[in-house]
């Protein structure tokens, strides 16, 4: 298994605190940071893990870090003979974060959290939908021009991450309703944030949701 870039990491790492703090940390522990860091609870269970390596991170479409410094800070409490002075975990994960954004074959699919990528994807295809409408001339509303509310609801499984954005129209509407929902699904390939190509499902509706009729309208994807 290669484990480049868990390396590369660490030895930034061990740098960083080096050259801005003057300490010395064991690579053992710079290892474990950056195992907590790649979503994992210790570096056995980033070793241990066959099916989904960190070592193929370099193959993944998309890399969503989703608040590392929380799992940082987390392992930081856990681990023992820690150096004295140490710098704290947003510090830390500062470091890692800017080995990862470094490198030319990652910095391109960095996304910050899920719910980020989410909402970029789902508006891709609801944006979509609204210009085959006006191509085929059905009216409907300037969806840009309106104050949606935008909800991320984020499911997350042994091999799939599940994030479902809805839109509902302003509260203010004279009638409130739901627009669209999209589920975007993304398969984990390398550790807990590299991810391969998402699958972007749309569903659009039809009707207010006060009404007895409400009812799902076959979107345009």
């Amino acid at each position: 298994m290669k484990l480049e870039i868990t390396k590369t990491c660490a030895d930034s790492l061990r740098t960083c605190t080096q050259n801005n703090y003057g300490i010395q940390l064991k690579p053992t522990h710079a290892h474990e940071i950056v195992a907590a860091y790649f979503g994992y609870s210790s570096r056995a269970a980033l070793l241990a893990d066959k099916k989904c390596s960190i070592g193929t991170l370099k193959d993944a479409e998309l890399i969503i870090l989703n608040h590392p410094m929380q799992r940082v800070e987390k392992r930081l409490k856990t681990l023992a003979n820690l150096p004295s002075g140490l710098p704290s975990s947003d510090i830390l994960a500062a470091a890692i974060y800017k080995t990862i954004i470094t490198n030319e074959q990652l910095s391109e699919k960095v996304w910050k959290d899920f719910k980020e990528m989410a909402i970029s994807y789902a508006e891709d295809r609801v944006f979509h939908n609204e210009k085959m409408e006006r191509m085929m001339g059905i009216d409907g509303f300037d969806q840009r021009e309106l104050d949606w509310l935008i909800q991320v609801d984020i499911k997350t499984m042994e091999t799939d991450v599940l994030m479902t954005v809805t839109y509902d129209y302003p509260s203010n509407a004279k009638k409130p309703s739901r627009h669209a929902s999209v589920a975007v699904t993304l398969p984990r390939i390398a550790g807990n944030i590299g991810y391969g190509e998402p699958k972007v499902l749309p569903t659009f509706y039809a009707g207010h949701m006060s009404d007895p009729d409400f009812r799902l309208q076959n979107g345009i994807a």
